[in-house]
């Protein structure tokens, strides 16, 4: 809520022509954060699948599971530990991407009303070189958090494909007997 208050020029008015076309970018990417994040919710509630409804899943509950051994004696067990973590990270890194696009929305329009403010003054008066001061700042944290989104994005997409794998190799240990080597 930064941009909203009058220190941050809250009150001045852009023309939508301004910053429409960023948007739409930033919106694009949030979409695909987004997926990469359900997926990874979806990696994991698979995980919760296999070890609830097939692992654990006993005939009787005085009788053992047929696939408890299988599972721990198969590499499952790793398989699981590191798919886990992937998808796990692989969520956080997506909404970590979430917020910092929406900083970059910020400091992208915060810069956008400081130089619109600076250019409405005249050239002597006092305020402007605290402007450019501020659209200096605003435009190294803008830059700063697009190439931290950048990599918070490619990181959720490594560990989304490192989970997803560890999500099949538990699947096959652990119903066809597949050992790994």
């Amino acid at each position: 809520m930064r941009t909203l208050t009058e220190k941050y020029f809250g009150g001045l008015p852009l023309d939508r022509e301004e910053y429409e076309a960023d948007l739409a970018v930033v919106d694009k990417y949030q979409s695909f954060s987004a997926e990469l994040l359900r997926l990874s919710l979806l990696g994991i509630a698979g995980y919760g699948f296999l070890i609830a409804n097939i692992v654990l899943k006993t005939a009787s509950p005085t009788q053992e599971s047929v696939f408890l051994q299988q599972f721990s004696e198969r590499g499952s067990v790793w398989a699981l530990i590191v798919g886990s973590a992937s998808l796990g990270f692989a969520a956080v890194t997506a909404l970590g991407h979430r917020y910092f696009a929406t900083d970059c929305v910020t400091h992208f329009v915060r810069r956008v009303r400081a130089t619109k403010r600076r250019t409405a003054l005249p050239d002597g008066d006092p305020e402007h070189r605290s402007l450019a001061e501020i659209v200096t700042h605003e435009q190294l944290s803008l830059e700063r958090d697009v190439g931290f989104c950048r990599w918070l994005l490619l990181s959720s997409s490594l560990f989304l494909v490192a989970g997803a794998v560890c999500v099949a190799l538990s699947f096959a240990f652990t119903l066809f007997g597949v050992r790994p080597r």
